[in-house]
């Protein structure tokens, strides 16, 4: 401590105030501009590393996150199952398709001729074989000129490569963004790593757009030449691979003279990268393309839509059926219809489809339209608390909105004015029809409607041959189709309810004797008179009147009623109702039901409201049957068995496994006695006779026809049952709102136009047909009876059909006053006699 000095470094010690020692000052070092360059260098690399590894996680990101639904969307062996679903004729022709969006019909590669292949490698990627799924060179060119908005090349680049285009014909990923050459590359990429060459360029083949929903070179082939892939031409061939490149420009059927030149450049592609020979070009070059006349190009002169209702009926009928039979849900089945490549094996026969389609086209106006107007109501409206301040109205139309804004009327409907100028429409208040317990009064506007018809043809093996679903051209797929829509049936009930089942049971013969009296007198008080169906005949305000009753049933016009005994065949031919209603009841209302309910499959028939002699023999049911049902119950009178009436019989897949086997479905029972159901057949018969119902209906021709007519209550439906033994037919004829036909004019008054129809399609469907008759099978026995009586006779008189088991009793007799007696006796030997070609009177018709 003793030498230790004071002051500033005197004794080395530190100095916290004056740190530096200012007799040792350091010299700055000069640092050289190379290695400031390399450090800087060095810093940006390493900047340009993170950004790149951030930019690369982010890439990443984004790619997972963009292509995370595609998975199932490039899954190409899932894309054979996204195809058109075809329809195939009773004799195994294409019929029609399903398709919703894309027409597409998955054919293998080694069905598509080199030809096609190479077609489409020469024009579109020369290098197919040989790159990784991308065009490297062109690819970078591409996405650069994106991110430099078509600096480059001066327009947008399209995708280069085979996998490129099948990605974005796939994914439909066609945004214009800077990023989208980037998700191309990276799909392409993944597209390239998981399948062959082979299966990609199948998929491609599949899959490549053509004109119209038309996607795929199998459909394509179809559309423009009528033929399959392999069957197509080298000129073919190279047509197709053209379209590709612009649909438009190369619509086949539009643009015939680019096609040709486009065409002609494809070939000369394939030619100068040796895929053909300088022969072949020159003779493709040569060749005309010759189209087929397809629906795109000759329209179906009877309608407009895509489908017949053929085709409508039987989507929904594969609708229902994949549902309840496979246990899809709605949408599984619809996909599964629309893009499910199904093949499915129909009952239609084209040419009576055909037939019935322009039969039901009436371009004769056979069909009268008795055009009338109908009531709109706008139910949002009760004409009691709104007024018309209150309805909204289309600014474009001017016609009523409801109040969620859709429209009132249909695209079709043909609204009413009060003008000229169809400025004012017309307006009233009504009930509305369609809810006929509804008893309040609404707001409406009204519309022109016409009458419609609807008709079903099947075989007796249940095959739904056509139907018709409407008057006039067919504009809509899946519309209105009244074909499949329940009417009442009238006394075409007759004959599958009470006669056969009676006859059957042996209850009643050909000839027996029944009551021609109403089953109800007006002193039983169980029927009221019209103009009191609003009370409730159980009341004791119904039930303490006798004025408000009248007897039930009557017969056409007051004919008959009084009691007299009439014959069985005689009743059938000229319809009585009141007969009818007493041979029904013999068999009982429980037999009646279970047997058109449950042997012949009504389903509409109703349990609680239809339980009843007059739903079940005179044909007043709450909902009635579709004609296809009606048809299907009448083809018992053939041989007396019954079959499930049904669309098709098989469903597959596009390679043939199997999909639903539809015959495990449909039942085939024996109804009635063979030997019932060709006693019912001749009795049928009388009804085309003289003094028939249908009198002078009968087809022109050696091939028997039998019939039955019906018309319900207020001549609101008419309909009719003929039967040759080739087709069974049904058909109705009304107004989609029940209203009175006799009403809206006198073509009305009778059912004749439905028969005539009937008549002329059985003349155009069998003309080249042989003759033919029913089958008489063993039991039945031809017999003279007494017209009067009904009993066997040993000359005279008129034949009957029987069975040696139910032959009529001999204790049959005239009463002593009968003024019918001698009228019905030569009504009969005159139809024996003769088969008269004149049209009965109108008034001939019957009632119910």
């Amino acid at each position: 401590m003793g030498g230790a000095k004071s002051g500033n470094g005197a004794t080395g010690q530190f100095d916290p105030v004056n740190p530096q020692d200012p007799k040792k000052k350091k010299k700055k070092k000069r640092r050289s501009i190379p290695g400031m360059i390399l450090r800087f260098i060095g810093c940006v690399f390493c900047v340009g590393i993170m950004l790149c590894s951030v930019g690369g996680v982010l890439l990443s990101m984004y790619i997972v996150q963009v292509t995370a639904d595609d998975g199932e969307v490039l899954d190409l062996d899932n894309q054979k199952n996204k195809q058109t679903t075809i329809i195939y004729d009773k004799n195994g022709n294409e019929y029609a398709t399903l398709t919703q969006g894309e027409n597409r019909i998955w054919r293998e590669l080694s069905a598509m001729p080199e030809n096609l292949q190479h077609a489409v490698i020469a024009i579109e990627d020369k290098d197919f074989y040989h790159e990784p799924g991308i065009n490297i060179k062109r690819t970078i060119g591409a996405a650069l000129n994106e991110f430099t908005d078509h600096a480059i090349y001066g327009s947008q680049q399209g995708a280069s490569t085979l996998e490129q285009q099948l990605v974005k014909n796939l994914t439909g990923d066609d945004e214009v963004d800077k990023m989208r050459k980037v998700r191309e590359i990276f799909r392409a990429l993944g597209l390239a790593n998981r399948y062959s060459k082979e299966t990609i360029l199948e998929a491609y083949l599949n899959t490549i757009p053509l004109t119209g929903i038309v996607c795929g070179m199998e459909a394509g082939a179809q559309e423009y030449f009528g033929k399959h892939v392999e069957d197509l031409t080298l000129s073919e061939c190279a047509v197709l691979a053209s379209i590709t490149k612009n649909p438009t420009a190369y619509n086949p059927f539009t643009n015939p003279e680019n096609l040709i030149t486009r065409r002609n450049h494809v070939l000369y592609e394939m030619y100068t990268q040796g895929y053909i020979t300088e022969d072949e070009y020159n003779s493709a070059c040569a060749e005309t393309i010759t189209l087929t006349e397809t629906s795109s190009s000759t329209e179906n002169a009877t309608r407009s839509s895509q489908n017949s209702y053929f085709t409508d009926a039987l989507y929904y009928e594969l609708l229902n059926d994949l549902q309840e039979k496979l246990n899809m849900t709605a949408d599984e089945a619809k996909s599964m219809i629309f893009n499910g490549g199904l093949r499915v094996y129909s009952t239609v026969d084209p040419e009576v489809q055909t037939a019935i389609e322009n039969a039901m086209y009436d371009a004769e106006g056979n069909i009268p339209a008795l055009w009338h107007e109908e009531a709109v109501c706008l139910r949002d409206y009760p004409a009691d608390t709104s007024s018309w301040d209150e309805v909204q109205f289309d600014e474009n139309t001017g016609l009523p909105l409801t109040k969620d804004g859709l429209a009132v009327y249909g695209v079709d409907d043909i609204p009413v004015y009060t003008d000229d100028e169809h400025t004012t429409l017309k307006m009233g208040t009504s009930t509305d029809d369609n809810y006929p317990n509804d008893d309040t009064e609404y707001l409406c506007v009204y519309e022109t409607v016409r009458t419609q018809a609807a008709i079903a043809t099947l075989d007796y093996d249940g095959n739904i041959l056509g139907i018709g679903g409407g008057v006039g051209e067919k504009k809509y797929d899946l519309g209105t189709n009244r074909a499949t829509i329940p009417h009442q049936t009238g006394s075409t009930m007759k004959p599958i309810g009470a006669y056969c089942l009676a006859l059957d049971y042996k209850l009643i013969n050909y000839s027996s004797q029944v009551l021609d009296a109403p089953f109800y007198a007006a002193e039983d008080k169980r029927v009221l008179k019209d103009q009191y169906s609003y009370m409730d005949p159980y009341s004791e305000a119904a039930q303490s009147r006798s004025d408000v009753w009248r007897a039930w049933p009557t017969n056409y016009g007051g004919a008959g009623g009084q009691g007299n005994p009439m014959l069985v065949y005689d009743a059938l031919r000229q319809s009585y109702n009141t007969v009818a209603v007493w041979v029904g009841n013999m068999v009982g209302v429980d037999f009646l039901y279970n047997f058109v309910h449950d042997t012949l499959e009504c389903t509409y028939i109703d349990a609680e409201t239809d339980m009843d002699l007059g739903p079940l023999v005179l044909g007043s049911q709450s909902h009635g049957m579709t004609v296809v049902q009606l048809a299907g119950a009448y083809s018992i009178f053939y041989d007396g068995t019954f079959t499930t009436p049904h669309y098709y019989t098989e469903i597959t897949d596009y390679q043939g496994n199997e999909v639903l086997d539809n015959t495990k479905y449909i039942n085939t029972i024996q109804a009635i006695d063979p030997t019932t159901a060709y006693i019912m057949n001749r009795m049928m018969a009388n009804v085309l006779k003289s003094g028939g119902t249908a009198s002078g209906m009968a087809p022109e021709g050696d091939i028997e026809a039998v019939a039955k007519t019906g018309t319900t209550s207020d001549y609101k439906d008419y309909t009719f049952a003929g039967l040759t033994p080739y087709y069974v037919t049904t058909l109705w004829w009304g107004c989609d709102k029940p209203t009175s036909l006799y009403e809206l004019g006198r073509a009305g008054r009778s059912g004749k136009p439905i028969q005539l129809v009937w008549k002329s399609l059985m003349e155009t469907l069998q003309a080249d047909k042989e003759a033919a008759e029913f089958p008489m099978p063993d039991g039945v026995v031809a017999k003279q009876f007494d017209t009067s009586t009904g009993a066997i006779v040993s000359g005279g008189g008129a034949t009957g059909y029987y069975t040696e088991d139910n032959l009529p009793d001999d204790s049959y007799s005239t009463p002593e006053v009968d003024p019918y007696a001698a009228l019905a006796q030569q009504a009969a030997e005159g139809a024996q006699a003769t088969d008269s070609t004149q049209p009965a009177d109108a008034t001939a018709q019957p009632a119910a």
